[in-house]
């Protein structure tokens, strides 16, 4: 796994508007959970703007990265055999990291990520589709109004980003085979969700069924 901090990405780059929509349902998401979560692992953070939105909203976070440079709470390598205390957070989450693992890595990542929490995950993975979105905003409506059409780019087997090992909706990789990893984990799909206007970011909650 390359480390971010050996990538040439400017903040200013990153800090796309699809970003700040993602970290708006990040923080949403883990709100959504209620009082029961209030101490956190989060995982990949290149740099600390969920960290301090969380932290700002009363939780406890800790932080866990491979990359030293990002000067994490925990050293974490999630290819290696690591191992996290059990049942310490209320919710670990990692957004935009299981693609950057080859796929069983992956799997092997999130099964013992679901030993060190005590009840919830909420993470996000990328969607390769093809889309077309119609936002209608309305002056006496609240919210705007969107239309999604997307069809998973089966036929390919190139991720988006260099980076990244596997998306989901890529050929060999279905949102069924996905689903069936997460089930033999023993965890369950408590919420899915896309944003219209960024569906490139697929976000589930999941939680530890019981004995998990």
């Amino acid at each position: 796994m390359q480390l971010i901090t050996s990538l040439d990405i400017r903040n200013s780059e990153y800090f796309s508007k699809d970003r700040f929509i993602s970290y708006h349902h990040q923080m949403r998401l883990v709100a959504s959970l209620g009082s029961q979560v209030s101490n956190i692992l989060e995982i990949g953070i290149f740099n600390s703007f969920l960290k301090d939105l969380l932290k700002l909203n009363g939780y406890k976070v800790t932080t866990a990265d491979v990359d030293p440079n990002l000067k994490p709470d925990i050293i974490l390598d999630l290819t290696a055999d690591f191992s996290l205390p059990k049942d310490k957070f209320d919710v670990v989450v990692l957004f935009q990291v299981l693609e950057h693992l080859p796929y069983e890595q992956s799997e092997q990542a999130l099964k013992k990520l679901a030993e060190a929490t005590k009840r919830f995950l909420v993470i996000s993975i990328p969607y390769n589709t093809q889309y077309l979105t119609l936002q209608l905003r309305f002056s006496f409506l609240p919210r705007p109004r969107h239309l999604l059409l997307k069809i998973p780019r089966f036929w390919s087997q190139k991720p988006m980003c260099d980076q990244h090992y596997w998306e989901i909706g890529l050929k060999g990789y279905p949102k069924a085979r996905i689903f069936n990893s997460i089930a033999k984990i023993g965890l369950n799909v408590k919420q899915e969700f896309l944003d219209p206007t960024n569906p490139y970011h697929y976000f589930l909650v999941l939680e530890k069924t019981p004995n998990t």
